[in-house]
């Protein structure tokens, strides 16, 4: 990405490790945070936190579904919510920040389509396939120790805890597919309009140095 190049100056010619990939971060991040127009940069500060909310929306809506199947009212709700629910919905925006928006605000990339798949991909399994793969689970633990659903032993019968995983799940296939695809798309056009946001912030400094440089 010979674009950036120009923009990847040193703060201070004296020091070895000005051009780390560090000190690159903090200075794009500090571009960002002084950016007068803020709709240019809504995508880069808004846009992890608003995958996280739609993957504890998502969450929840797994994470109900077996329990209210499994009639636990309220047992281990607060235990089962914090994996099944704040977790994915802290750490899918640090893993975008770290996997996704680092790269681009380092230009560290070739193809934007498949930075954008990555991103999609990456906060799909955290926020739709982790707590999908948990939530029954943890569901399965809890009705057994209350015995609020009569549940086969995995160790005795595990095809009849398979065929007790899809009959609960069936009626919500649909649903599931909908969440899958509604994360996927939106961690992708979150990408796509870090990209394009940060390309305009970028360009827009590289024109203000080179008017500086001109009239030195």
């Amino acid at each position: 990405m010979d674009f950036f190049v120009k923009i990847k100056k040193p703060f201070n010619p004296d020091e070895e490790e000005t051009n780390s990939d560090e000190n690159i971060l903090k200075w794009q991040y500090d571009i960002i945070s002084r950016w007068k127009n803020t709709t240019e940069t809504l995508f880069l500060t808004k846009g992890p936190p608003s995958l996280g909310i739609l993957g504890a929306l998502s969450g929840i809506y797994i994470h109900n579904h077996y329990r209210t199947k499994l009639k636990l009212g309220s047992y281990g709700r607060a235990t089962s919510y914090l994996p099944i629910v704040v977790l994915p919905a802290l750490v899918a925006p640090l893993v975008h920040k770290m996997v996704v928006q680092t790269r681009i605000l380092l230009s560290d990339y070739d193809c934007p389509v498949c930075l954008e798949v990555r991103g999609g991909l990456v906060h799909t399994s955290l926020a739709v396939i982790y707590p999908g793969l948990l939530a029954p689970l943890a569901s399965f633990m809890y009705a057994n120790r209350h015995f609020t659903y009569r549940i086969p032993s995995v160790t005795e019968s595990p095809r009849e805890v398979f065929k007790l995983w899809a009959k609960l799940t069936r009626p919500i296939a649909t649903p599931l597919i909908g969440l899958l695809l509604a994360n996927y798309f939106a961690a992708m056009y979150v990408t796509y309009a870090q990209i394009r946001d940060f390309h305009t912030i970028m360009m827009t400094v590289d024109k203000q140095i080179s008017r500086l440089e001109e009239k030195l």
